[in-house]
C-alpha cells in the first residue's frame, strides 16, 4: 500500500513539474456534491491544466452513507485521488460545453460504524475500519458560465482493492469549478 501511495504522489508530481516547462495555463478549483452508493458524497478538486486539452487533478473525497442490509450500518469513506484527465469533446462552435475523461489512484480510509465492531442490537460486525487503496475512472462534463466559472457534472467509479464495504463504488455529482489565472 505504501508503494501505491508513493507511486500516485510521484505520478502527480511528475505531471506538474513537466507541465511547468511549457506554457503557463490556468489552474482551477472545484466542489461537487452528489450520490454515492447508500448515501451522499462530497468532493473538492484542484486541477493543474497542462495545456488546453489535459490536466492533472487532485481530489479529496468524502462519502457519508449507511449500508441497509440486514442491519443499518453507517460508514464513511475519506480518500485522496491524484489523476490525469483528457478533453475528449468540445462544442465546435461556441466551446461552451466540454467532456473530459480520466483516471488515477485512490488512497484513503473507510470507517465502519464509527470504528465500533458492535451494533446497537449487540450484533458483531465482521468488517473493519481500515486504510483503503485502488484506482478510479472518471467522466467530467462542463458547462461554461463565463471566463472563470463552469458548472461541473462529475461521475467516478472507484475500485477499492481491499475494501470491506465493496470493491466497486460509484459517485455522481454536480458542482462548480472556478478557474484561477
Amino acid at each position: 500500500m505504501k508503494k501505491a501511495l508513493l507511486n500516485s504522489v510521484l505520478f502527480f508530481t511528475v505531471l506538474v513539474v513537466s507541465a511547468q516547462r511549457g506554457e503557463n495555463y490556468a489552474s482551477s478549483i472545484g466542489v461537487s456534491a452528489g450520490y454515492v452508493e447508500d448515501g451522499l458524497g462530497f468532493m473538492a478538486t484542484y486541477n493543474y491544466h497542462l495545456n488546453r486539452k489535459t490536466y492533472a487533478q487532485l481530489n479529496v473525497f468524502v462519502a457519508i452513507a449507511e449500508d441497509k442490509g440486514t442491519f443499518e450500518i453507517p460508514y464513511n469513506i475519506f480518500t485522496v485521488q491524484p489523476g490525469y484527465f483528457i478533453k475528449v469533446w468540445e462544442q465546435p462552435s461556441f466551446k461552451r460545453y466540454t467532456l473530459n475523461i480520466g483516471g488515477g489512484g485512490v488512497i484513503g480510509y473507510e470507517s465502519i460504524n464509527n470504528g465500533n465492531n458492535t451494533l446497537y442490537t449487540g450484533a458483531i460486525i465482521d468488517a473493519e475500519s481500515q486504510l483503503i487503496y485502488g484506482v478510479f475512472v472518471g467522466l467530467e462534463g462542463e458547462i461554461i458560465l463565463g471566463n472563470n466559472f463552469t458548472i461541473l457534472i462529475k461521475a467516478n467509479e472507484y475500485y477499492h482493492a481491499n475494501s470491506d464495504i465493496g470493491k466497486f463504488y460509484p459517485y455522481a455529482g454536480i458542482g462548480l469549478r472556478y478557474f484561477l489565472f
